[in-house]
C-alpha cells in the first residue's frame, strides 16, 4: 500500500489551500447534517450530511476547487489576482456543469475572461448560469472526455490559462492544487465530525473523474490521522472508477456515458485522482439513474422528520449510492453496514436555482 506521504497534494499542499480559501470573505463552513430520519429508513446509526448546496452562493462543492486551482496559476504567472493584467488572459477549462460553473465564477473574481468547454449532454440550464456569469461557452460535439481535449488544445495558445480538475497523466500542478481546494471538503467534515466525537466508519463519494472525492478523501486521512473507508459512487453507464478499480490501472469506459446525474458523465479518471482512491476504497458500487432521482425526490420532500434536502441530479449521488447498498441485503453485508455504523455523504450541489426551472 502507498504511504499517505507519497501521494499529491501532500498535507503542506491542502492545509495552504485551506488556510487561504477560509481566508475569504465569501467563505463560511458548510453545515453538516444528521440526518436522523434518514438514518432510521435505512437502518443505520447515524447518517451525516455534508451539505455543499449554498458553497459560495454557486451551490456546489467545486466552487472549492476552480478559485483555488485559478489563482495559484495567475501567482505562478507573475501577476496579481484581480489587477488589470489579469484582463490579458482566460481561464478555460471542460465541464459538465458545475466546475465550469466555478472557473467562471472565479475568472470574474480575478478579473479574467473564461471559456468553458461543454459536451453535447450538458443542459441549457447549466449552461446559461455559466454565460450569466460572464464565461463564453463552446459547445463539443462528444462527450465530456471530447471536451477535455478540446480544452485542452485551446490552453495551447498564450496567455491561456487550463484550470481543469481532469489529469490523464500530463502531471498538471492545476490539477493538484484543485484537488487540494477539495481537501478543504474533508478537513471542515473531520473537524465537525470531531466535535461531534463521532469518527466515520463509511464515507460513500459520488465520481466523475474523482477529484472532489479523492480530494475529499485525502483531507479526511489528514485531519483524522487515520484512512477513510470510503465507498465509490458512479453512474451505471460511466463508471470508469470502478472499472479503474478493479483493473488496477487507469481505464476508459466506452460510450455516450449518458446519465441524469451529468456531473458524473466521465469516461476516465483523473490520474492522481485514481492514485488516491485506490488507497481509500474498500468498495465500489454504480447506480441507475431510477434509483438517483427517487432517492432525490425523497430526500428534496424530507423524510421520517428530516428537513426537505435541497440538490440536484449529480448532488444526490452519494446519497443514493448508500440508499442502494443500504437496502439490499446482500450488498449491506458486504460493505458492512449495520444499526451501529456512522455514515458521511456528501450534497455536492443544490437545487437548480429557480430563474433557471423550465417548469415554473
Amino acid at each position: 500500500m502507498t504511504s499517505i506521504t507519497a501521494l499529491k497534494p501532500g498535507r503542506k499542499d491542502i492545509y495552504q489551500a485551506f488556510d487561504l480559501i477560509s481566508s475569504w470573505p465569501e467563505y463560511r463552513q458548510s453545515p453538516l447534517i444528521r440526518a436522523t430520519g434518514l438514518a432510521r429508513e435505512l437502518g443505520l446509526g447515524n447518517v451525516w450530511i455534508k451539505d455543499e448546496s449554498k458553497r459560495f452562493g454557486l451551490g456546489g462543492v467545486k466552487a472549492l476547487g476552480a478559485p483555488y486551482g485559478l489563482k495559484k496559476q495567475i501567482l505562478k504567472h507573475g501577476l496579481i489576482p484581480a489587477s488589470p493584467q489579469c484582463a490579458d488572459y482566460t481561464a478555460v477549462a471542460a465541464t459538465d456543469g458545475n466546475h465550469g460553473l466555478a472557473v467562471a465564477w472565479a475568472a470574474k473574481k480575478f478579473g479574467c475572461h473564461a471559456m468553458i468547454y461543454v459536451g453535447t449532454g450538458v443542459d441549457h440550464a447549466r449552461i446559461q448560469r455559466i454565460t450569466d456569469i460572464g464565461a463564453e461557452v463552446i459547445r463539443v460535439d462528444g462527450t465530456y472526455d471530447d471536451a477535455v481535449l478540446a480544452a485542452e488544445q485551446a490552453a495551447q495558445s498564450p496567455n491561456v490559462l487550463l484550470i481543469t480538475d481532469t489529469d490523464y497523466g500530463h502531471e498538471l500542478d492545476v490539477t493538484r492544487d484543485i484537488m487540494a481546494g477539495y481537501a478543504v471538503l474533508g478537513i471542515e467534515c473531520a473537524r465537525q465530525l470531531q466535535n461531534e466525537n463521532i469518527l466515520p466508519d463509511h464515507v460513500f463519494l459520488q465520481c466523475g473523474v474523482g477529484g472532489m472525492a479523492a480530494g475529499c478523501s485525502i483531507g479526511l486521512w489528514h485531519e483524522l490521522d487515520q484512512k477513510p473507508n470510503v465507498c465509490s459512487v458512479e453512474a451505471t453507464n460511466a463508471a470508469c472508477i470502478q472499472q479503474s478499480l478493479a483493473k488496477g490501472t487507469l481505464t476508459s469506459v466506452p460510450g455516450k456515458l449518458l446519465t441524469r446525474m451529468i456531473g458524473l458523465s466521465c469516461g476516465k479518471p483523473s490520474l492522481p485522482a485514481f492514485e488516491i482512491l485506490r488507497e481509500v476504497c474498500t468498495n465500489s458500487i454504480t447506480i441507475d439513474d431510477d434509483v438517483a432521482l427517487m432517492v432525490q425526490n425523497i430526500l428534496s420532500s424530507g423524510i421520517n422528520g428530516d428537513a426537505p434536502l435541497g440538490t440536484w441530479d449529480t448532488g444526490i449521488a452519494g446519497i443514493a449510492g448508500l440508499w442502494h447498498v443500504a437496502k439490499n441485503s446482500d450488498l449491506r453485508a458486504r460493505f458492512g453496514l449495520n444499526t451501529h455504523s456512522n455514515v458521511l455523504v456528501i450534497n455536492s450541489e443544490g437545487p437548480i436555482p429557480p430563474a433557471y426551472r423550465s417548469d415554473i
